[in-house]
């Protein structure tokens, strides 16, 4: 079977990796949006804005959990420029009252000369500070909103990008698969008629020539030869490939139902390893063995 003869092409399988940055401007305001997504087994959002930015949290939130189902994302928003109206001076009289008394008992302690001042109280740093008037900036939440969702789509670009090239080359590893199921087939019957031949053979054998029963050593053989058919794993396997085949056409989110479907082809390779007695089979299967393999790592990063 080529590969061509699968559909391999599909946009919507998405990647759990990927980086999106947006930059806008609000007068004289600059915002800057930057997204970096890794691989996580549930969605896992981290928030880091500015203090003023901080009551915009839960609609960041929002914003992401639209668009992703699975993975960890780092969400950073940066600010700079605009502070006329938005700053009020904070003055601590109190703390500023203290200092002033423990000048003068420093001066009186030491004996020392000079005037305390309004400067020599301004350079104590803890007394004036800057506060943000924090409910002055929730008219900026639709630039923010705008580079947020910018880069949210940049991101996604890059996730979807990823993401079909993962896919192409789990379907092609699902085409190997496919293949060694249809060059097991034709030899089942086969090996299992060899393999009855041979265990007759071996029983009178070792019977050394005492009369059997035919009867019984029939229903014998045919009980082993039915515990050793490998038919029905072979049609599991083959309903389970095109299964996830067709999982793709569907498109993210759909890491978990590859998840539990990778478990089921991991059964029933291994049952079809185990039954099967045959050098030609046992080579397909470690074939099939590594290509699951190889898809499971694949899977891992797909949403």
């Amino acid at each position: 079977m080529q590969t061509n003869e699968v559909e391999l092409v599909n946009g919507y399988v998405k990647s759990m990796t990927g980086f999106g940055r947006s930059s806008g401007s609000f007068g004289d305001v600059e915002v800057v949006a930057e997204i970096r997504a890794v691989n996580h087994r549930f969605l896992d959002i981290f928030i880091r804005v500015p203090k003023s930015y901080n009551s915009f949290e839960p609609q960041i939130r929002k914003t992401i959990s639209e668009t992703a189902n699975r993975g960890k994302f780092e969400v950073m928003i940066l600010r700079s420029g605009g502070r006329v109206g938005l700053t009020d001076v904070m003055l601590d009289y109190e703390l500023a009252e203290k200092f002033h008394n423990m000048l003068l008992e420093l001066k009186r302690r030491l004996n020392l000369g000079g005037e305390i001042t309004v400067s020599d109280l301004l350079s104590l740093k803890e007394i004036v500070a800057p506060v943000d008037r924090l409910e002055s900036f929730d008219h900026e939440w639709p630039i923010v909103e705008k580079c947020l969702r910018q880069a949210m789509s940049s991101l996604e670009d890059m996730r979807r990008t990823e993401g079909a090239t993962l896919w192409r080359d789990i379907e092609s590893r699902l085409v190997n698969i496919k293949d060694s199921i249809d060059a097991i087939s034709p030899l089942v019957e086969q090996i299992g008629s060899e393999a009855k031949c041979r265990l007759e053979r071996r029983v009178r054998d070792i019977a050394g020539g005492i009369e059997l029963d035919d009867d019984r050593m029939i229903q014998e053989l045919a009980l082993i030869a039915e515990r050793s058919d490998i038919t029905e794993e072979l049609t599991r396997l083959q309903s389970h490939v095109e299964q996830f085949l067709s999982f793709g056409k569907e498109g993210s989110p759909l890491g978990r139902k590859l998840d539990f479907l990778l478990q089921e082809l991991h059964r029933e390779v291994n049952t079809l390893g185990s039954k099967s007695a045959s050098t030609d089979i046992s080579s397909h299967v470690v074939n099939m063995k590594t290509e699951v393999e190889k898809i499971r790592e694949q899977t891992q990063n797909i949403e």
